[in-house]
Order: C-alpha cells, then sequence, then structure tokens
C-alpha cells in the first residue's frame, strides 16, 4: 500500500477486493486538487490493520474502503501495489510521520505526550470529501489578508503548490512567479516554521498544497481526533 496523506480514502485494488472476498458496490465521488472527479465502488466493513500478520498486527478500524484501478495514477512502469493508505484509517490514531526516515509510529497517550514535548504546534483543518468517508489536513499559512489553508501530501512530488489566487495574496505575481519562496506556517504560542521552497502557480480548486520535497523535512505528529499537528524538523539525511 502506499501511503498517501493526500489520497483522502483508503482505496484498494479490484484484484484485492476479489482476494479478501468483497463484492465490489455503490459508489465513492472526490475531486483531485485539480477539480478532477475520481469515482470508484466500495468496499464495506473491512478490517485494516498495520503491522505484520495476527497475532503481530496493530488493528486500527473497521471502515469501507474505495475500489480504484490506481494504474492510470501510477508511472507504467512502478511497481505493483494494492491500494492507497489514507488518513481517514488512522481518525482515531496518533501516529507520528518521518517521511526522510521512512517511518510510520503509531502513538500511545504517553508516547505521545513525549513526542509532543518541545515540538511546535500547528493550526490544521481536517477536510472530507466523498460523502464524508475521506480524510485530509490543510494547514494555514498566514497572509496580510488571512490564513491560506494547505494541503499537506505525502502523494505529491511538487514541493508546494499555489493557486493563482493564493500567490497573489502571498504578494507573487502568478504570471511570472520566483523559482523558490519562503513558506513560513502558521503556530501557535508564537514559534515559526520557515522553508526555502520551489514554488508552482497553477488551477485548484483549494489554496495550495505542501509536497513530499517539503514534508520530509519535518517529523510530523498527528491527533486527528483532537484536530491537532506538531512538527519538528527531522535529524534524518535528506535526498539531495
Amino acid at each position: 500500500m502506499i501511503l498517501d496523506t493526500g489520497g483522502g480514502v483508503t482505496a484498494i485494488t479490484p484484484d484485492l477486493a476479489q482476494r479478501i472476498g468483497c463484492q465490489p458496490w455503490g459508489q465513492l465521488t472526490g475531486f483531485q486538487a485539480t477539480g478532477a472527479q475520481l469515482s470508484g465502488q466500495r468496499c464495506s466493513n473491512v478490517d485494516l490493520s498495520l503491522g505484520a500478520a495476527s497475532p503481530g498486527a496493530t488493528p486500527l478500524t473497521t471502515q469501507d474502503v474505495g475500489v480504484f484501478d490506481l494504474s492510470a495514477l501510477l508511472p507504467p512502469q512502478g511497481p505493483r501495489i494494492d491500494g492507497l493508505f489514507s488518513l481517514d484509517a488512522l481518525a482515531h490514531t496518533p501516529f507520528t510521520l518521518d517521511l526522510a526516515a521512512a517511518r510510520l509510529t503509531l502513538e500511545t497517550p504517553d508516547s505521545l505526550g513525549a513526542r509532543t514535548t518541545g515540538a511546535t504546534e500547528i493550526p490544521i483543518r481536517l477536510t472530507r470529501q466523498a460523502g464524508g468517508a475521506s480524510l485530509t489536513v490543510m494547514a494555514a499559512i498566514p497572509t496580510p489578508s488571512g490564513d491560506l489553508w494547505m494541503q499537506l501530501d505525502a502523494g505529491s512530488d511538487a514541493a508546494l503548490q499555489l493557486a493563482p489566487s493564493s500567490a497573489r495574496a502571498l504578494g507573487l505575481d502568478p504570471d511570472q512567479p520566483p523559482a523558490t519562496i519562503q513558506l513560513i506556517l502558521a503556530a501557535r504560542a508564537g514559534e515559526v516554521i520557515s522553508e526555502s521552497t520551489a514554488v508552482t502557480i497553477r488551477d485548484l480548486i483549494i489554496d495550495g498544497n505542501i509536497g513530499i520535497p517539503v514534508l520530509r523535512r519535518w517529523v510530523m505528529t498527528f491527533d486527528l481526533a483532537s484536530e491537532r499537528l506538531w512538527i519538528v524538523q527531522s535529524a534524518a539525511p535528506q535526498a539531495e
């Protein structure tokens, strides 16, 4: 499974649906950041867990999952995958994501407190589509007019994508954007997270999207049930 924080809905391929004995039914419909519509059927009451096969697996949720042919969204010579693992499956499980270290850690109440001590808390919004089934996280970027809300998308290889209206709010010319900008995230208690990053201007139905080249610089701890996110800089080596 590909871990995709911008995927919205955990989804499996038709082949995997057949292997687990599901007859797909109904419809789930959502929209990509570009406005493209994606629709597919679903499997209901699928038990999700992480880790080794039982008894070593950690149970997460029992929920509907989408059924999509993912081949059209992936490189033709890429490895075979069985689906997308998205934030809807972690809605009730605090976790830490360190992309540079390729590590996903499920937190306990005690470890969550220890992990977030000294970390910078970032205001977030949770967004849902597909009849409430999907879940993604938006982080705030302050502008003179108010906050922009950027989707945190580990499925995107673009560092920062902005809608033209967002570029103008940041004082940029959408027709002649600079190669890089200083990205500043809103933070609680006066902290600042600032990153120099490449920027792309494109038509989007959201304010913008922060992708893996930026996200891999951070260790991000999420408590989605409480709508909270903490960030520290990653200590793992960064790819050039």
